[in-house]
């Protein structure tokens, strides 16, 4: 699990890069810093234990196999970034924006996309459970053929989104908005609906 520790400057609450003296923002080698991180997504075979919020990450694709422990990568944007045969395993992407983002093949659990943006992305033939969507933003996205099982989508709006053949046994949609949302050949009377659910 990346580093508690908060970054030393005055003011600053956010968590220290790799348990150093200071957050991403911070450090006075930030550029650097930035591009470790994007080698390691990019050259793998793992990515674990970094808190690095808030930074823009454009056109990346990973390396298969990829591995992702422990990280926390919230408020960051990613844009035209693909992700292909990944391991997500209890890391945190609350509030981040991807756009034109691609995720195939994922096997997530235990993380946390809360209140993300997601705009013309697509999550498919991914296993993608026990993790928090709660309050994200979607439009023009693809989520068909996953496997969502026990994951957190309530307080959602969902626009122009698909959810075709999906697992969704014990998923949460409580308090969602959905627009042209289709759930074709998913199970969604398995699916936690309404608030009395």
């Amino acid at each position: 699990m990346f580093s508690l520790k908060r970054c030393e400057h005055a003011d600053c609450d956010k968590y220290s890069f790799n348990g150093g003296r200071w957050c991403y923002h911070h450090s006075p080698d930030k550029e650097q810093l930035k591009k470790a991180v994007i080698d390691a997504f990019l050259n793998g075979p793992a990515v674990r234990d970094i808190s690095i919020t808030a930074a823009d990450f454009r056109s990346m694709d990973t390396s298969r196999g990829l591995k992702i422990t422990g990280v926390n990568l919230a408020f960051c944007v990613f844009d035209k970034c693909t992700f292909t045969d990944t391991s997500v395993r209890s890391s945190y992407f609350d509030g981040c924006l991807f756009v034109n983002c691609s995720f195939q093949g994922m096997d997530v659990r235990y993380s946390a996309f809360a209140t993300s943006t997601f705009i013309s992305c697509s999550i498919n033939d991914s296993t993608v459970i026990h993790t928090n969507f709660m309050g994200i933003e979607t439009e023009n996205c693809d989520f068909s053929g996953n496997d969502f099982y026990y994951s957190n989508f309530s307080l959602s709006h969902l626009v122009d989104t698909s959810l075709e053949d999906c697992n969704l046994k014990r998923t949460s949609f409580r308090s969602a908005q959905t627009k042209n949302t289709s759930f074709k050949y998913s199970n969604p009377e398995e699916a936690y609906l309404r608030k009395g659910d």
